[in-house]
């Protein structure tokens, strides 16, 4: 077991090689150190709490969305694939399976900000067949037949960023009605992140797309979707809480954070006019502070005044004027906590405008691309919840990297470990520093 007792004193991680690893300015306050409830829940409790919260809003998910519970047999799909689907219908409940990878220079994948750093995995499927055991010949060895046979065949390949465009070609595939929709549970590598907080190479959220009407495209169907989103929020925040009373530490001032009961909606240009002296993430820490919860709506257009956009997003999902994030703070980190992305999707005039506007009309024929402009997808709302992020906010843990297993540099793991931050390890961690690992190897050579 892992109880720890809340009054131990922490180690203190401001070392000169940490700080130049990532800003201590991004590690919750000391202050608040004691408060994570890793302090106070075992790892195996932690990790009931973990599932409770998922049971809890998968269920919500789809009450609330009218989805349908998943079988035993997409419950063994989804350990094996680590990825699973339902088809929300009204009809009987079945099951659908989701990717991991896409084959590239189709303009499904998720291209982030459009940069490379934030580019995806890419691999090569040679599809070649090769005995067990033998190790194949390197192209360059292979005679020029051998070598047009080899390419024939050979596939790039690409791990997911987000299912965002693919969910709307499930909704046309299913022909599912107005109202009817797909939910997925997915995971993707962020490669081009920098682990902190709460940042992580692996994502993993709940991703939703819902067919609407056309002249359902409009802000009022946007907040209708935010509001059902934020009630399954709150409602979770209560249930584990009443589940784990120890998750909170009484009598710290953090104890009395509770999320609001209603989110505030407000533009970007309206932030942008609120808070003018701040950037980006100032103003989104201002306004957390002032409402506890707001959805920022229209992500992607640089402001009237001709300064940066709120947001840098892609341009062949959401439509930016009716799009939008779930940011909160989080009472550890005291922090902007972004929770969930969602937005209603492009038609073929906002596609256009906003590939042009990136200096992307080039991608207009990709097969999605074209498909959206051609209007053979149908129209649709969709999002994703952040898994780990929610978590993380109502399990009042002080890193993202307690509530799932990412990839985190030894450096990260020192850093962390003097603030009593419990990472779940991908690998056997040394928690020595450089220097103890030399004077271990100088005793021991």
């Amino acid at each position: 077991m892992h109880d720890k007792d809340a009054s131990v004193k922490l180690d203190d991680p401001t070392t000169e090689e940490a700080s130049s690893y990532m800003p201590y300015d991004l590690l919750p306050p000391s202050d608040n150190w004691v408060a994570n409830s890793t302090r106070r829940l075992s790892r195996i409790d932690l990790q009931m709490a973990i599932t409770k919260v998922k049971r809890f809003v998968e269920s919500r998910l789809e009450t609330d969305l009218n989805l349908f519970e998943v079988s035993n047999e997409s419950s063994l799909y989804s350990l094996m694939h680590n990825t699973e689907c339902l088809i929300l219908t009204s009809s009987s409940p079945c099951q659908h399976t989701a990717p991991i990878a896409f084959k590239s220079g189709t303009g499904v994948n998720d291209e982030l900000d459009g940069s490379e750093s934030k580019s995806p995995v890419r691999f090569k499927v040679p599809n070649q067949f090769v005995p067990r055991g033998i190790t194949p010949k390197p192209l360059s060895e292979l005679s020029p037949e051998e070598q047009e046979e080899a390419k024939r065949y050979a596939m790039d390949c690409e791990v997911i960023q987000s299912l965002a465009k693919w969910k709307r070609i499930m909704l046309d595939r299913l022909k599912v009605d107005v109202g009817e929709g797909i939910y997925c549970s997915s995971t993707s590598i962020r490669k081009g992140y920098k682990g902190d907080v709460t940042h992580s190479v692996i994502a993993d959220q709940w991703d939703y797309e819902i067919r609407i009407k056309e002249e359902d495209r409009n802000v009022e169907t946007l907040k209708s979707y935010v509001n059902k989103i934020w009630k399954i929020m709150t409602d979770a925040e209560a249930y584990i809480l009443q589940e784990y009373p120890s998750i909170i530490l009484e009598g710290h001032p953090t104890a009395a954070f509770r999320l609001p009961k209603d989110i505030t909606f407000i533009t970007a240009e309206e932030l942008h006019a609120k808070y003018p002296s701040l950037d980006v993430h100032g103003r989104e820490d201002a306004a957390v502070r002032e409402y506890g919860a707001v959805f920022i709506i229209g992500m992607g257009w640089p402001m009237n005044d001709g300064s940066d956009p709120e947001e840098v997003r892609s341009p062949a999902y959401d439509d930016w004027k009716l799009n939008g994030d779930i940011i909160v703070m989080h009472p550890l980190t005291g922090y902007r906590h972004e929770l969930s992305s969602m937005g209603i999707r492009v038609d073929s005039d906002s596609i256009v405008a906003q590939l042009k506007h990136r200096g992307m009309g080039d991608q207009v024929d990709l097969p999605y691309n074209r498909a959206v402009i051609n209007s053979s997808l149908p129209f649709s709302y969709g999002g994703g919840i952040g898994i780990s992020r929610l978590l993380m906010l109502l399990l009042r843990t002080a890193h993202i990297g307690e509530v799932q297993c990412g990839v985190w540099h030894d450096e990260h793991y020192r850093m962390v470990s003097g603030c009593g931050i419990d990472l779940i390890p991908d690998r056997i961690v040394d928690l020595k520093s450089k220097e103890e690992v030399s004077d271990d190897k100088a005793m021991h050579p």
